[in-house]
């Protein structure tokens, strides 16, 4: 199990179409802070995770039906989109 699933059931029981979270929540709901490089670089949010195998938080939004829909790396907030 991935260490992001906790997000993807958040994201999964919001049931909304747009979910505006900032980094502070994201970690609060992971239990852990997110890495140095998903703090600096916009590559580990957005597209699907086909397109980014390495990047593993990717994966667990995009198999709950979710996509970055905005980022914010400076207020450091992040908007996830239903996909389906």
């Amino acid at each position: 199990m991935s260490k992001y699933k906790p997000l993807g059931m958040y994201l999964e029981n919001c049931r909304e179409n747009i979910v505006s979270l900032t980094f502070a929540e994201i970690e609060s709901i992971l239990g852990f802070s997110l890495p140095v490089y998903m703090l600096r670089h916009a590559a580990c949010w957005y597209g699907t995770a086909e397109a980014s195998p390495t990047h593993v938080a990717k994966g667990v939004w995009c198999s709950h039906g979710y996509q970055v829909d905005t980022l914010d790396l400076i207020a450091k907030t992040v908007a996830f989109k239903k996909t389906n």
